[in-house]
This record gives C-alpha cells, sequence and structure tokens, in this order.
C-alpha cells in the first residue's frame, strides 16, 4: 500500500532536485496555494491533482524520471 507522506517526500525532492525550482518559484507557477503544496509535501494533504503540477513542469526527459519514480512507490 502506498503512503502520502512517501508520495509528498518524493515530490518535493523532484521539485528540488530536478525541476531547481524553489516552493514559491513552483506555487506561483502552477497557479497552486504555497500552504497547501506545502502540506501535500509533508504528507498532510492528500489531493493527488498535485502529481500533474510536478508532472507538467518537467521537460520530457524529466516526465519520465517522474512517473517512473512515482509508480516505484506505488
Amino acid at each position: 500500500m502506498f503512503s502520502m507522506d512517501k508520495i509528498g517526500r518524493y515530490c518535493r525532492e523532484f521539485r528540488i532536485n530536478t525541476l531547481n525550482m524553489s516552493l514559491t518559484e513552483f506555487s506561483k507557477k502552477n497557479g497552486l496555494n504555497l500552504k497547501n503544496v506545502h502540506a501535500f509535501e509533508y504528507g498532510r494533504a492528500n489531493n493527488i491533482r498535485y502529481l500533474y503540477a510536478y508532472y507538467n513542469s518537467a521537460d520530457e526527459e524529466q516526465k519520465k524520471e517522474f512517473a517512473i519514480g512515482l509508480f516505484n512507490l506505488l
């Protein structure tokens, strides 16, 4: 069974290490509430629509990396 904590942590690491974006940059670029994204990355929110924002922020190679990493968590 998957854990929202693990998914949130994965998304946070992907944002920082792959997308090279701060939380503020990411939130603004995607039109998302910063506090809600923060809660998602720390497992306190479970709205999976945020996954699309991480995917959509990536280039084609990064999209593949994101999808594979995400599926490995499931």
